[in-house]
């Protein structure tokens, strides 16, 4: 009775343009998405149930991107490094890639397998139960606190803010690793030292005029062939 008292006489504007206002209503928009999906029979109404998973998948990147905003507010110095998504491929790195990872902790926690990868999945489990209990528990701190003081970020918001992106920069990291080829550090650095050679290669045979700039400019086909040669030699 007290929570919804005082829900109703402390509720932020759905106007207000704090961090934390903007994650309450999506937050609730989350919630009433999440409810209506348990309520319906997706058998009976497949096409509802399809609009419904991917609404409910918007919801989840826009409730993460708010708490990542925050948290580059709350603790900016405390973030956990992600020098690792360098490795991941091209096209694994897009702007809902936090939304699917949420999602795809959900179903492991849930005793899913993920595209057929039993092992990784299995060995994945643990951590998902982990996050997801995690992120129940920023997001809980964030709603109450929203209902508070929106100009407040608390000490024990900050560090269960801390302990989420520890565990879902883990996690990332796991999911991704699992799904799709990532690059040992060794490929990495053994890229990154072909990418100079060849740099430096390209600057010599300017300077003793075995290629021209416009060669260069033109992407001339040839140069395919010639600089790794003359990288060789």
């Amino acid at each position: 009775m007290m929570n919804r008292f005082r829900k109703w006489l402390y509720k932020p504007k759905r106007s207000d343009p704090q961090l934390l206002a903007q994650f309450y209503y999506a937050d609730e928009e989350l919630n009433q998405v999440a409810a209506e999906l348990d309520s319906l029979d997706g058998r009976k109404d497949p096409q509802r149930c399809t609009l419904l998973v991917s609404q409910f998948r918007s919801c989840q990147d826009n409730v993460l991107n708010i708490i990542n905003q925050i948290m580059d507010v709350c603790i900016p110095q405390d973030r956990a490094p992600r020098d690792f998504c360098v490795k991941f491929p091209e096209e694994i790195r897009h702007d809902n890639l936090a939304g699917q990872l949420w999602f795809g902790a959900e179903c492991l926690a849930a005793g899913s397998i993920i595209m057929n990868r039993e092992l990784e999945s299995m060995a994945m489990r643990p951590l998902a139960k982990e996050l997801t209990r995690s992120l129940e528990d920023v997001r809980g701190a964030l709603r109450d606190q929203a209902l508070r003081d929106l100009h407040t970020y608390t000490e024990k918001m900050r560090e269960a803010l801390r302990h989420f992106d520890v565990l879902f920069a883990e996690f990332e990291l796991s999911y991704v690793s699992a799904m799709v080829p990532v690059k040992s550090p060794r490929e990495y650095y053994v890229q990154q030292e072909v990418i100079v050679l060849f740099c430096e290669t390209v600057e010599r045979a300017l300077d003793f005029g075995y290629l021209t700039q416009d060669m260069i400019d033109d992407y001339e086909p040839a140069l395919m062939f010639t600089i790794p040669r003359l990288a060789i030699v």
